[in-house]
């Protein structure tokens, strides 16, 4: 975990997560896990190459989940055409779920084979003592993430 956020960190650069056993694609089916933060419209701008290419691209929000105030996922959608991406915005709620297992669930459901996720919108130190999204995400998600901060 050390090197991850190191990575994340101090590259100034997106970070591949991928899981232990390889898909045979990745990029197609693409979920953004939207919480209207700085750290995730800067994920997304690093992954806009890949998003261009992917046949479905889903902008997920968590009503009642780990967000801040920002452009919604239906103004993320409008920028994202504007890029010749075409996105759907899709909002869900907790249904008693913390932020991460709710993003994890919906990406399993929509068949995603890649989740663009900002990493660390709240604090390191505040993760470590209440846990948080990116913490989940990165303990448990079976599907490759990029990640940047």
């Amino acid at each position: 975990m050390a090197t991850l956020e190191a990575a994340l960190f101090e590259s100034g650069r997106p970070v591949l997560i991928a899981p232990p056993s390889p898909r045979p694609d990745m990029g197609k089916n693409v979920l953004i896990a939207w919480n209207c933060s700085t750290e995730q419209a800067r994920t997304t701008a690093f992954a806009m190459p890949i998003l261009k290419r992917a046949s479905r691209v889903v902008v997920l929000t968590v009503e009642g989940g780990a967000a801040v105030p920002g452009p919604t996922a239906q103004q993320l959608c409008r920028y994202l055409l504007l890029n010749g991406v075409a996105a759907k915005p899709l909002t869900v709620g907790l249904n008693g779920r913390l932020t991460g297992e709710a993003v994890l669930a919906h990406a399993n459901a929509l068949g995603c084979d890649l989740l663009i996720k900002g990493a660390y919108t709240q604090s390191r130190l505040r993760q470590l003592v209440f846990g948080g999204t990116t913490r989940y995400i990165l303990g448990n998600a079976t599907l490759p993430v990029l990640m940047a901060h």
